[in-house]
């Protein structure tokens, strides 16, 4: 029996991502390196609390000890998730490997999460919300805005030289 050839190969859907929403006159997206840098940031320290912190976290989300020790397995392992996908998608974006099919994925995963965590994780603290709680919801809403703009302008990331450069709003040349 034949094997199934796919339908679409990696390269093509990258092309076909990338192309998304692109128009010919539009020029590289000068903040794309200020978005993915606070990505890393919000990722990286969300993903060093939940794998230093795991027990107290545990315990600011649920009063239940059976819960407690769910949780804590379960935000331990999300901490390392966090930690390898992070390095994934730091080297897609750092060597063009995909980056537009990362973005995508790493969208979708983190749209999930957020769904399945207001469910699974969050049903008490959403009772009684603080402002921190608040603002960590906020700062991941807004962690998706920049997963989205990441996609939608995967077809305008600067160059291999410049995807690190903060200050590449301030070149004249692009």
């Amino acid at each position: 029996m034949r094997e199934p050839k796919p339908l679409v190969s990696a390269e093509e859907l990258e092309a076909l991502i990338q192309g998304w929403g692109e128009m010919p006159s539009q020029s590289v997206d000068k903040f794309f390196p200020a978005r993915f840098f606070y990505a890393f940031l919000v990722i990286f320290s969300a993903a060093i609390w939940l794998l230093f912190d795991t027990n107290r976290l545990a315990q600011s989300l649920t009063a239940d000890p059976l819960n407690q020790a769910r949780l804590q397995n379960f935000l331990y392992f999300r901490g390392w998730f966090m930690i390898c996908g992070l390095a994934l998608g730091s080297y897609s974006y750092l060597r063009n490997w995909y980056p537009a099919i990362f973005f995508s994925a790493a969208l979708l995963a983190g749209l999930t999460n957020l769904v399945s965590d207001m469910f699974m994780v969050y049903p008490e603290r959403l009772a009684n919300p603080t402002p921190l709680f608040t603002v960590l919801l906020l700062a991941r809403m807004i962690l998706l805005w920049v997963l989205y703009m990441s996609v939608k302008n995967a077809s305008r990331m600067p160059e291999l030289k410049d995807r690190a450069n903060l200050l590449l709003p301030f070149k004249r040349n692009h």
